[in-house]
């Protein structure tokens, strides 16, 4: 018999059980570990530096994007490509991060209504709410985000360029009630142009600024991206509702 193991055996041959005390601390380490690990993961995943700043400070930031992203424009090119103070509604007092799992918490709040308003559609390809997303993935998850506002009478629709064609979104708003309609700036553009995205009762444009892709850039740090959220936001019918009562304001998530 190997000595050793005799030497186990006359001991008990058994390996010593963690006490509670051990388990507990076991316990914390695992827990305090995927605490930090969520707290990582915020710090990589959104920037929040922009949403945090009110309607004047907004005003300007996206005025500097501008100007960088259109260095060949004239003065006047770009003085009509700025978007006025009161286009942008105070999302200040929100004290949530901005992920995509408060959205929905993000949206009541600064609804008149809150979840009744956001969970109905007035008419069929007119919402009330349009997320202006980076990409076809962050669309797709900021949909799944906001499935809490489906109903079977107000859809949440998912306006996605890469994965669907033009004509079968324009057919999808066309025959569906749609309370809030989520995608990337120059396809939410494309069907408005094509009044497949009616805007009669639009009360909020949210840009998804906090969110960093894999590059760890914003919508604002993406050129082209942010030539298309312009030439979306600069529409005129999109214009003439900012600011005025019961119309539209830009909110920055």
């Amino acid at each position: 018999m190997d000595k050793t193991k005799g030497r186990a055996r006359e001991r008990g041959g058994t390996k010593r059980k963690p006490d509670d005390a051990e388990l507990v601390d076991g316990e914390r380490a695992v827990k305090r570990s995927a605490a930090e690990s969520v707290a990582t993961q915020r710090q990589t995943s959104i920037d929040e530096t922009i949403a945090l700043m009110d309607p004047a400070l907004l005003a300007d930031h996206f005025a500097k994007c501008i100007k960088k992203a259109l260095p060949n424009s004239s003065a006047i090119e770009l003085d009509e490509s700025y978007l006025p103070t009161k286009s942008f509604r105070n999302t200040t007092a929100f004290e949530q991060p901005r992920t995509g799992s408060n959205l929905p918490a993000f949206l009541e709040q600064f609804s008149n209504t809150g979840k009744a308003e956001l969970s109905a559609s007035e008419e069929k390809g007119s919402p009330h709410t349009i997320i202006i997303t980076s990409s076809g993935i962050r669309t797709a998850d900021l949909t799944r985000d906001l499935r809490v506002f489906n109903t079977e009478k107000s859809k949440v629709a998912k306006l996605i360029a890469k994965h669907m064609k033009l004509k079968d979104n324009i057919e999808y708003m066309q025959k569906t009630n749609v309370g809030i309609a989520v995608g990337t700036p120059m396809r939410v553009k494309d069907l408005i142009d094509a009044d497949a995205l009616r805007t009669d009762h639009l009360q909020m444009i949210v840009v998804d600024g906090s969110y960093r892709d894999e590059k760890k850039r914003t919508i604002f740090e993406m050129d082209d991206l942010f030539r298309p959220l312009m030439l979306l936001l600069n529409l005129d019918r999109l214009r003439q509702r900012y600011g005025a009562e019961g119309k539209a304001n830009i909110l920055v998530f």
